[in-house]
């Protein structure tokens, strides 16, 4: 077969018989051999145009594949990893449209150089349309078929290129959201799990977030904050959004809707937007009702403590004359002869001398340091003990115990008389403030830091700071169903010569909570007046190694 080729502009026209490579060395295009970087195919029905294909591709360093049919080429289209496809239009049983619709469907990414003679502008169109890459009319000049060969095969590195460049990309960005997605999330359990409240701003003071905490602490939802401003919110905040340099702790009082004054300490700052110019507040804050609470304890124990020294001052200088007193008293009852009246009033000295005998003795035990001689105690057993005592004075006083102990409770390292000491004298009091008919229950059970009443915890916090919170406590309750404890008087229960009945001393409860506390334990009280009151004593099961 011979295919008329068009002259080169430089010489005659040929036409190209035998081996194409004769056609090289006539038309001065000697073939320019590379490594082979992409596979061509080649699908032709007519042998000639085949091979002579296959030989000026091949001279470029390419390799070639070479199909007889569409059938052919759709196969190994599909098996070969193919840079370019050179299809010839005009073939039997399946045509080169059919072929070019098929590779459209299946591998739209390899370009497709159609070969035809029928190359009207209509037919060029429509095999654009169908997804042709380029179009080469028959006869062609070598250097088209190069040409147009190089241009399908860049497209398709290009492409695979832009491919892997997608793909890298979309890693990227797969990796940098994930890796966004993670700090917000870390962002956000951080902040959700802060010990503080936080809040933001903007300039006017709308409110952009707040935190779990900070939700707690104000007692207003997210929901109801978010896109109000905080002064409309909580009158008098202004000093919330005021920032002054330096991070320096400030204090206010916030009344909560529901009428809680809320004391806060807080701190705050100027949020910056990306140019660096204020666009808001970021807000700090805590609430300072227990600090409070601590700090007027440690200055509540640092008056008794005073107290405590100054009368057991005092109780030492009144001891020996008050006891020439009593041995006289005793004297003048036992060795001179009065009459009645006069022994009674005797007596009645010598009674009112043993009681004041008896407060001098508890100022000077509460005042000296403390000696504790501690052995393995069964709480449980001490309670028997104790609710054996006072069972006649239980009866008269038509008061019934009920006992809830958890089986199983372990020993404790303590000092067995100071803790019968404690144990008798609350449940005196219970008894005491419980009318005839009344109920008294002693509780005892295991208990770790976060299940104490919050009074205990307050108490436990200010001798060891926030304390180990895996610290197993054996716990003991005197719940009683009395007249109760005045709101007022509750913070005062435990002072010093603080007492609410007419024959007390009130050194009763003092000793007590310094017994306990002693021990590295505290004490603390409950109570609803008219209802009845609940003293916890929390001791721990190991002391701490700097305990007595």
């Amino acid at each position: 077969m011979e295919i008329p080729l068009p002259a080169r502009a430089d010489g005659p026209r040929f036409s190209l018989k035998g081996r194409p490579r004769l056609w090289y060395r006539l038309s001065g295009m000697e073939p320019q051999m590379s490594p082979p970087t992409e596979t061509i195919l080649i699908v032709d029905d007519e042998r000639f145009v085949r091979e002579l294909c296959v030989e000026i591709i091949a001279g470029e360093g390419y390799r070639v594949l070479a199909a007889q049919d569409a059938d052919e080429g759709l196969r190994l289209a599909r098996q070969e990893d193919v840079g370019a496809i050179l299809l010839d239009l005009m073939m039997p049983r399946m045509s080169g449209f059919d072929a070019l619709q098929i590779l459209g469907q299946e591998l739209p990414e390899i370009p497709v150089v159609v070969m035809t003679a029928h190359s009207s502008q209509s037919r060029v169109i429509d095999l654009l349309k169908m997804g042709a890459y380029d179009f080469l009319p028959k006869p062609f000049e070598p250097s088209d078929l190069i040409y147009s060969t190089r241009r399908a095969v860049e497209r398709h590195r290009l492409f695979k290129e832009n491919k892997r460049l997608l793909r890298e990309l979309q890693d990227q960005v797969k990796a940098q959201t994930l890796e966004i997605s993670r700090g917000r999330q870390l962002m956000e359990n951080i902040i959700s799990h802060m010990g503080s409240g936080l809040l933001v701003t903007d300039r006017d003071g709308k409110i952009w977030m707040i935190n779990n905490h900070g939700q707690e602490t104000l007692g207003v939802s997210g929901t109801q904050m978010v896109g109000k401003r905080i002064q409309d919110l909580f009158p008098g905040t202004e000093p919330l959004l005021e920032v002054k340099v330096g991070s320096v702790l400030r204090e206010l009082d916030l009344t909560r809707p529901d009428g809680r004054i809320v004391p806060l300490g807080f701190n705050n700052s100027v949020l910056l937007d990306a140019s660096g110019q204020p666009e808001g507040t970021i807000i700090i804050f805590r609430d300072l009702s227990d600090l409070r609470a601590i700090r007027a304890e440690v200055r509540r124990k640092d008056r008794l403590a005073a107290i405590g020294e100054v009368a057991a001052g005092v109780a030492h200088e009144i001891r020996n004359p008050l006891f020439g007193i009593s041995s006289v008293t005793q004297i003048l009852l036992t060795e001179v002869k009065f009459g009645q009246v006069h022994q009674e009033l005797l007596a009645a000295m010598q009674a009112e001398i043993k009681r004041l005998n008896t407060l001098v003795e508890d100022l000077l035990d509460y005042g000296r340091p403390s000696k504790l001689q501690r052995t393995h105690q069964a709480v449980d057993q001490i309670w028997e003990e104790i609710l054996g005592l006072a069972k006649e004075e239980l009866a008269e006083a038509k008061v019934k115990v009920t006992r809830e102990f958890q089986e199983g409770l372990p020993s404790i390292l303590a000092d067995g008389n100071k803790l019968r000491q404690v144990f008798l004298n609350l449940l005196k009091n219970a008894i005491q403030a419980t009318p005839p008919g009344g109920q008294i229950t002693i509780r005892l059970s295991r208990s770790t830091l976060s299940a104490l009443p919050a009074p205990v915890q307050r108490g436990l916090a200010l001798q060891a700071g926030d304390g180990d919170p895996s610290t197993v406590y054996v716990v003991s309750q005197v719940i009683d169903t009395g007249v109760g404890i005045p709101a007022a008087d509750l913070e005062r229960i435990f002072d010093l010569f603080f007492t609410t009945k007419s024959t007390g001393s009130g050194l009763g409860l003092a000793i007590c909570r310094r017994i306990v506390e002693d021990h590295g334990g505290a004490i603390g009280v409950e109570s609803v007046e008219h209802t009845g009151s609940t003293f916890t004593v929390a001791l721990p099961l190991r002391p701490a190694p700097s305990q007595p």
